[in-house]
């Protein structure tokens, strides 16, 4: 049994500073999953046909399949490989402070940027209309009367 502790060498654990630092890394970490979380909820805010499809539990599977990924990269990268319950704690905490915190100004930002944005769509696209039914309007009923007449003409002979 002595021998086996023997083979158990300090450096594989991580001493609690160690661990304090990836905590902290994990939320900062935490934090850009929130970023992250905001850009899948803008799209669908740009896209409203998005928000209630199975496009939005596709959007949510890409989310969590990047999130996954990221913490196993984290994990590689500055842990050794080790994947640790507070690494997920830690983002999870970040993200909800994101969230709670910057996300719901900078979702406020984006539904005013794209309700103005879709209001100057809505402009154009009736500035369009308008044009088009007119242009259309004044030629239309001509080309309506030509048909009628010809096809009189036609029946006729």
């Amino acid at each position: 049994m002595i021998k086996m502790l023997d083979k158990i060498y300090l450096e594989t654990f991580f001493t609690v500073a160690e661990q304090t630092k990836l905590f902290l890394m994990s939320v900062v970490m935490g934090a850009g999953f929130g970023v992250l979380f905001d850009v899948f909820r803008a799209l669908r805010v740009m896209i409203p046909a998005l928000g209630r499809t199975v496009l939005t539990a596709a959007a949510d599977i890409v989310f969590f399949v990047i999130c996954g990924f990221a913490i196993y990269v984290f994990s590689v990268l500055f842990a050794g490989g080790d994947v640790r319950g507070y690494y997920w704690i830690g983002a999870a905490l970040g993200g909800a402070l994101y969230l709670a915190t910057a996300g719901s100004v900078v979702m406020k930002i984006f539904r005013g940027f794209f309700g103005a944005f879709y209001g100057f769509l809505r402009k154009v696209y009736s500035a369009i209309k308008i044009r088009t039914v007119n242009i259309v309007g004044k030629y239309l009923p001509k080309k309506k009367g030509k048909f009628v007449s010809n096809a009189k003409k036609a029946k006729n002979t």
